[in-house]
């Protein structure tokens, strides 16, 4: 089986960090780690790095404007406890629930916000503008939940999009924050595939956009915030579980002093050990560069197998710029089939062809699947042969846009 769907290739870590890891590590890597920000070597190195992808000197003062940790056991546990902060410091009088605004197609926000309680509000993603959100949209989104509650509202900016590899405009995103500043709205940002994109563009940079809004407020008016960064998407290591957490210093010491050390030590500490020195070794910034590169050119080459032996038109799917996907529409003789949802294509493609596609919008286990507006989702990680291979088998399956008539009368 080809595994295309959750964005994991188990054995491609970088290997320049994988060697880190092999090395000899000090030896008081092995026990507790009493700060919570981290081990030490790699939360003073997350500063530096993070201040200077974002360019964040020129905007904003480290300690004063901003504070960064670790973040371990995932992204996704930080973005929880978050959300569970939120809550516990908004006073709201009795039935004023939480919403939460996402994109859709989008990730598994709702996996983590319902679970607290959160309502879940979407602003819809159209392969017809790129993907790129209404920024009036979203700003009568904002405008109306706040009308629907007193408690917390929190706007989820996600601008190197996941699953669609969108690069959201520079200014919708300076729009959407400028919306939910002045609805009193909360912001996550989620910057999991900040440095996963192709080289001829640059990511727009919503950290730096949100703290360059934020200088020109008072504090009264700053809204609480916080942006996740994924180590492990942009290392292929993602079980390791590491990241950084940027957040106003308050917001980090609430986190990472309370709440989250009512469920966890900090845990991974050899694997933070070996990232610090790792991020540290020009070999990390080679490995990202000839990463962007394979990335565009496996979009470039899976463009070519879609629209040539595939038959795919060049509308039917969108190879976005930016993370680590591309979304592809389920063909239309199968939609019309009495089956025909997503997910019974993602399994007839596993049956005839060996290859399993990915939501178009991420669902939780044991919730109802999120509605994918008739795309699969395709995870561009795999070394370029894989893919190739992925592709042929799907060809010689029938799984192309118009097939035989013998075939799609029998799918």
């Amino acid at each position: 089986m080809i595994y295309l769907s959750l964005g994991e290739t188990w054995s491609q870590a970088a290997p320049g960090l994988r060697d880190a890891l092999a090395a000899d590590l000090p030896a008081h890597c092995h026990g507790y780690v009493l700060s919570p920000y981290g081990l030490p070597d790699l939360h003073r190195l997350l500063r530096t790095y993070i201040a200077r992808d974002h360019g964040l000197d020129a905007v904003a003062v480290p300690g004063t404007d901003y504070e960064v940790a670790v973040s371990q056991n995932s992204t996704r546990n930080a973005m929880f406890h978050f959300g569970r902060w939120l809550r516990e410091n908004t006073p709201t009088p009795a039935g004023g629930r939480p919403i939460a605004l996402c994109s859709t197609p989008g990730w598994d926000y709702p996996g983590v916000y319902t679970a607290l309680g959160y309502e879940m509000r979407c602003f819809p993603l159209d392969p017809l503008t790129g993907y790129q959100p209404d920024p009036q949209e979203v700003a009568q989104l904002l405008r109306q939940a706040r009308r629907d509650t007193d408690g917390p509202l929190l706007l989820i900016v996600n601008a190197q999009h996941n699953p669609t590899g969108a690069n959201w405009d520079p200014d919708t995103v300076h729009f959407m924050i400028r919306a939910a500043i002045d609805t009193g709205a909360d912001l996550l940002i989620d910057d999991a595939y900040y440095a996963v994109h192709n080289p001829d563009i640059a990511p727009t940079n919503t950290l730096r956009i949100l703290l360059e809004e934020l200088s020109a407020l008072p504090p009264a008016r700053h809204p609480r915030w916080l942006a996740v960064r994924s180590l492990g998407k942009q290392f292929h290591c993602n079980g390791w579980g590491i990241g950084a957490l940027t957040a106003a210093p308050h917001t980090l010491t609430q986190l990472l002093t309370r709440l989250l050390p009512q469920y966890t030590y900090v845990s991974a500490v050899p694997l933070q050990a070996a990232m610090a020195r790792w991020l540290q070794s020009p070999t990390s910034e080679r490995y990202l560069a000839q990463q962007r590169s394979e990335y565009a050119a496996k979009r470039a080459e899976v463009t070519r197998l879609l629209t040539g032996s595939l038959g795919y038109p060049r509308t039917a799917f969108f190879p976005g710029e930016c993370a680590s996907y591309l979304l592809l529409r389920i063909p239309p003789w199968y939609q019309g089939t009495a089956r025909g949802s997503q997910e019974d294509f993602r399994l007839h493609c596993l049956y005839r062809s060996g290859v399993l596609l990915g939501e178009a919008h991420m669902s939780t286990p044991g919730r109802p699947a999120n509605d994918s507006q008739g795309y699969v989702r395709l995870y561009l990680g795999p070394p370029q042969p894989v893919l190739t291979e992925a592709l042929e088998r799907m060809r010689a399956a029938g799984l192309v846009w118009n097939p035989a008539p013998d075939y799609s009368t029998t799918a």
